[in-house]
């Protein structure tokens, strides 16, 4: 990890701490185009973790804070993320901090009184480039999918799985780089399973 960015790994630990436990803080090195550090991980991301969006059109970005903009984590809930760049010295790109604000509690708050008051809610059009989250998209049609169907992830049976696997290949996922990966580790199954699997429809 870049040194320069070890004193900001206090600063992500001292703003997940001020939220907890609805703030979680990612640190990313984008010369590794690495996760280096995550405070209060609740959103299954790990350290040396690959970066989600290409470091190329992060530089390109006009301005050094983007958002906020929604994501959709694993488990359903919503986030509402904010991101920073931070450079160095030379005013050269080195690392992203992404603050990610977990919303719920409060969006359920916000429907009650909405519902009570009948105001309308008029959103903010998301960063388009921090909106192509390939595995905020894959989360979203997976618990799409499981509220259709009634089920739950952790609980779902080799067969459940194999049914989930042929939908999202319906969905077009496959189509996305390093997509099989991911639900290696989610479904926990062998990258040789979902490909039998999705030889066998």
């Amino acid at each position: 990890m870049n040194k320069k960015l070890q004193t900001h790994k206090t600063t992500c630990d001292a703003i997940a701490k001020l939220f907890y436990p609805n703030v979680e803080v990612v640190l990313h090195d984008t010369n590794e185009e690495k996760l280096v550090h995550i405070s209060n991980a609740f959103s299954k991301r790990e350290v040396g973790d690959k970066m989600l969006n290409d470091v190329k059109d992060i530089k390109s970005l006009k301005s050094d804070i983007v958002g906020p903009y929604e994501k959709v984590n694993l488990d359903g809930k919503k986030l509402k993320t904010v991101s920073s760049i931070i450079r160095d010295e030379d005013n050269e790109v080195i690392g992203i901090m992404c603050i990610n604000f977990d919303i719920n509690t409060f969006e359920n708050i916000f429907h009650s009184l909405k519902n009570f008051l009948n105001i309308e809610n008029s959103e903010e059009k998301p960063n388009l480039l921090f909106t192509q989250d390939w595995k905020s998209h894959t989360n979203t049609i997976i618990n799409n999918y499981l509220k259709t169907n009634n089920k739950n992830l952790k609980n779902l049976k080799i067969k459940e799985k194999k049914e989930l696997i042929l939908y999202l290949n319906s969905e077009g996922i496959f189509s996305i780089r390093n997509v099989i990966s991911y639900l290696c580790d989610i479904l926990n199954i062998s990258r040789a399973t979902i490909y039998k699997w999705l030889k066998e429809k």
